[in-house]
């Protein structure tokens, strides 16, 4: 049976995700993308405008900020949350490279904090128009990087299967795995060694260890990965030290994890 969804709600998502995708688009433009007339998208970008969830710059539409308020909230209000970025930063200042930490949502990885180094020369995961040293909220495909590995392998298969049904496996560079076959494989090894491995299967030259992170009833709550170029990640410091020191950041951050759980019972 086929969920019922409002029409109207998702044309103005529809329109805020062309008006993201494009950086700022013109009334004209977005009836031409979106195939719908003129007066309705008017409509749409009016009641979005006068919300506060747009901005108008002489002709073209863009984001507002009233969205900030929004992520901000979102990824605030849980207390697991914010435990993570204090495991991000640590994690980044003890190794000196990139860390971030992810969670599933949309069957799409979402990243939710990360640390910054000032030498990364590789570019953000489909940045979304932007250039700001931080990159959080954007998505990615769970199958091509560290923390995409480590989550599906935490999933039931039936819940995988549906993830790559919906976005399946597209290519992003030479290495990334674009066989389902091989990628459920993959993660049968993710399994057994506890952490995941993207070895230059995003961008060209960086390879990523990923864990995930579990809450106290076992529920997948995101994952953490570590970041940086071939050239640093090499030999036993990628396949041997960075997954151990991961995997006790993230045994800690579970342990802290609990502890705040338990907090609200005593």
């Amino acid at each position: 049976m086929t969920r019922q969804t409002a029409k109207t709600t998702k044309r103005s998502l529809g329109v805020i995700d062309t008006i993201q995708t494009q950086g700022g688009a013109t009334l004209e433009e977005l009836t031409d993308e979106l195939e719908m007339s003129r007066s309705t998208v008017h409509l749409h970008l009016r009641t979005l405008l006068d919300e506060g969830y747009l901005t108008k710059e002489g002709a073209v539409y863009h984001i507002g900020l009233r969205f900030l308020n929004h992520g901000e909230y979102a990824r605030s209000r849980k207390t697991s949350y914010t435990l993570a970025k204090q495991t991000v930063t640590e994690l980044s200042n003890e190794i000196d490279e990139e860390v971030e930490f992810v969670v599933e949502n949309d069957n799409r990885g979402i990243l939710v904090y990360e640390s910054f180094h000032p030498d990364s020369h590789f570019p953000s995961k489909e940045r979304h128009i932007s250039t700001a040293p931080s990159s959080a909220g954007i998505y990615y495909y769970l199958h091509c990087v560290a923390t995409g590995k480590a989550i599906l392998a935490a999933l039931p298969d039936d819940r995988v299967e549906a993830i790559l049904d919906d976005w399946g496996l597209p290519r992003q560079t030479t290495q990334t795995i674009t066989d389902r076959n091989a990628l459920l494989e993959e993660l049968e090894q993710v399994r057994e060694r506890g952490v995941a491995f993207a070895d230059e299967e995003y961008v060209d030259g960086l390879r990523e260890v990923g864990r995930c992170v579990r809450g106290p009833d076992g529920r997948v709550l995101g994952a953490v990965a570590i970041i940086g170029p071939k050239y640093r990640f090499t030999d036993d410091r990628y396949t041997t030290e960075l997954p151990a020191i991961l995997t006790e950041y993230v045994d800690d951050l579970e342990a802290t994890i609990e502890d705040s759980y338990l907090e609200e019972f005593r």
